[in-house]
């Protein structure tokens, strides 16, 4: 699957800035970095939590075991009907909130997830919905599992503590902007 990214990528990320918290789509080193942390052989659940465009669920979509699942809540109903265009049958698209993991899981049946990757602006989202979705990556998250999200800034660094037994921090200046990712191991 070929995934070429035009100026109205950038124009939607901007329009809906206040969900995406950016305004151009993500480096592939800035995604490298990202999903460097998965073992994509003996994964076989992976929820993305805000797939925006879908520059990172592209990349997932590239590295996933056959017998992977791939789980995208993307709450902007625009970014989530261009996802669901693409018909790979490990894809499962919602427009839901990052907070309704259990549901959806619970509806395809799935008791833990081995990972979660997110590119939600944590830093624009309300504290207690923060606090929300970090409780409900923490619930969903197989022992071991990891927590892979990239911000702009360290605002919400410490509200990773509570909830990972470690949480790393890596930097990238090769993306626009320049991004902290941080590996949460449960």
């Amino acid at each position: 699957m070929t995934i070429r990214f035009k100026f109205s990528d950038s124009f939607n990320l901007i329009k809906n800035i206040r969900t995406t918290g950016t305004i151009t789509p993500s480096s592939k080193v800035l995604i490298e970095q990202l999903l460097g942390p998965i073992d994509f052989a003996l994964a076989r659940c992976i929820v993305e939590l805000g797939p925006g465009n879908g520059c990172v669920t592209h990349a997932l979509l590239k590295r996933i075991h056959p017998d992977c699942v791939l789980v995208c809540l993307e709450l902007n109903n625009e970014f989530a009907t261009q996802l669901n265009t693409h018909r790979d049958p490990r894809l499962r698209v919602y427009n839901a909130c990052a907070s309704s993991i259990r549901e959806i899981l619970d509806e395809l049946d799935i008791a833990k997830v081995d990972h979660v990757v997110s590119s939600l602006p944590l830093s624009l989202i309300d504290d207690n919905v923060v606090g929300n979705i970090l409780a409900s990556v923490d619930s969903n998250l197989r022992e071991g599992g990891r927590f892979l999200q990239y911000q702009y800034s360290l605002a919400n660094y410490s509200d990773m503590k509570p909830f990972f037994r470690d949480v790393k921090l890596r930097f990238t200046l090769r993306n626009m902007p320049p991004a902290f990712v941080y590996e949460c191991i449960k």
